[in-house]
C-alpha cells in the first residue's frame, strides 16, 4: 500500500474515447506503466500471460487502444501491481473485462450445428483439462475506470452547505 499516499482518492468510470487518449498521452510522453496481478514472467503464469495477450489484442481491435504485452514489462521484470502510483500528477487507468468460457476447443474443422468436431462423440479423443476450459474475452464486456487523487480543497467545494 506504500504506493498510495495518504488521502481521498475517487474512482470514475470513463468512456472508451477517454481511455484511449488517456493511453495515448501517457505513450507519447514516455509514462505509460502497465501492471498486472499476476507475474506475468513466471513460469507458472502462462495463463495470466495468454489472457493478457487476448486482452490487449481485443483491446486493439474492438477499442483502437495499443497496449501489447511487452508494456507490462521493465527492463528485467514484469511490472508488479506495487508499481503503480496514485498521486495529485498520477492516475490508475483500469481495464475490467468479463470472460466466457468457450463452447469448442478450436473452430477449425467446425461446420454448422457441430460441437467442434463432425466425428460422433464415441471416436473423438476425451479432451485434456486444458482444451474443456478455454476462455475469451467478452468485447462488450470492457469498461475503463480511472482511480485518482483529489485535492482535499475540492471535497470542499463539493459539501452542501448547512
Amino acid at each position: 500500500m506504500s504506493n498510495l499516499p495518504e488521502g481521498t482518492f475517487r474512482r470514475r468510470d470513463v468512456p472508451m474515447t477517454e481511455a484511449r487518449a488517456m493511453v495515448q498521452s501517457a505513450r507519447a510522453a514516455g509514462k505509460l506503466l502497465c501492471v498486472a496481478r499476476e507475474d506475468l514472467a513466471a513460469p507458472y503464469s502462462e495463463r495470466a500471460r495468454k489472457r493478457h495477450e487476448q486482452l490487449c489484442a481485443v483491446l486493439s481491435s474492438h477499442a483502437e487502444i495499443d497496449i501489447q504485452l511487452e508494456d507490462f514489462f521493465g527492463n528485467e521484470i514484469a511490472n508488479p501491481l506495487s508499481f503503480a502510483e496514485i498521486g495529485s500528477e498520477r492516475r490508475l487507468l483500469v481495464v475490467d473485462c468479463h470472460y466466457a468460457v468457450d463452447g469448442e476447443t478450436s473452430s477449425e474443422n467446425r461446420s454448422e450445428g457441430s460441437l467442434g468436431t463432425d466425428k460422433p462423440r464415441k471416436t473423438r479423443a476425451p479432451l485434456t483439462m486444458k482444451e474443456a476450459i478455454q476462455m475469451s474475452v467478452v468485447p462488450d464486456s470492457i469498461k475503463f475506470s480511472v482511480f485518482e487523487g483529489v485535492d482535499p480543497r475540492d471535497l470542499n467545494a463539493c459539501t452542501p452547505a448547512e
